[in-house]
């Protein structure tokens, strides 16, 4: 064999050595990555996981914000005992004057209002999640009408917040302490509410 057939046959068997090896990389390497993804990675694991707590976390403040929406809907449509039940046993109540229970709170506001027309809104909460407890500020605005007769000769317009704190109980929301600061209040006219047409 000469020096040029020699040469060829060395570069020959060069190649298919080295896409023999080739080859064989790609094998191991495809059988590797077969392997690989069917094993889950940890880090799937914990994002799957930090997803469930994030849509729990997500669910609990809806289930709040629902509270606190029943809140102001049972003030001004007088349901007292509906208002009632949005309480723990035990809460901390203190929207101007203090109350030990959301009975308490529920027939001092009736005796107060009466019939008279409110209304009452809270928006922009800022709800923060722990476990079983929650906490949250609200930005609130009330219109309050006293009923004729009232030692009341006006009604208010009143701005500001509350503070409040949550507990889970078997599965479902309560307010646990609320507290109402006023920023500003103005005096308005009683207004009652002419009789509806037959």
């Amino acid at each position: 064999m000469n020096t040029h057939e020699s040469r060829r046959s060395s570069v020959w068997r060069s190649r298919t050595v080295g896409a023999a090896a080739a080859a064989a990389l790609l094998v191991g390497g495809g059988a590797g990555a077969t392997a690989w993804a069917s094993q889950p990675e940890p880090a799937a694991r914990t994002t799957a996981a930090g997803d469930a707590a994030t849509v729990q976390r997500l669910a609990d403040i809806e289930d709040i914000r629902q509270v606190k929406a029943r809140y102001f809907r049972y003030l001004d449509s007088k349901q007292w005992s509906k208002l009632a039940a949005l309480f723990t046993a035990h809460p901390t109540i203190d929207v101007g004057a203090k109350y030990s229970s959301g009975k308490e709170l529920a027939e001092k506001t009736a005796a107060l209002l009466g019939d008279a027309p409110t209304a009452h809104q809270g928006f922009l909460p800022e709800i923060q999640v722990h476990g079983n407890r929650a906490t949250a500020i609200w930005a609130m605005e009330d219109y309050v009408s006293f009923p004729p007769g009232s030692s009341y000769k006006n009604g208010f317009h009143g701005y500001g917040e509350y503070h409040d704190t949550y507990q889970r109980i078997n599965g479902h929301w309560y307010i646990s302490s609320t507290e109402l600061t006023r920023f500003r209040v103005d005096t308005v006219p009683n207004w009652t509410p002419p009789p509806a047409q037959k």
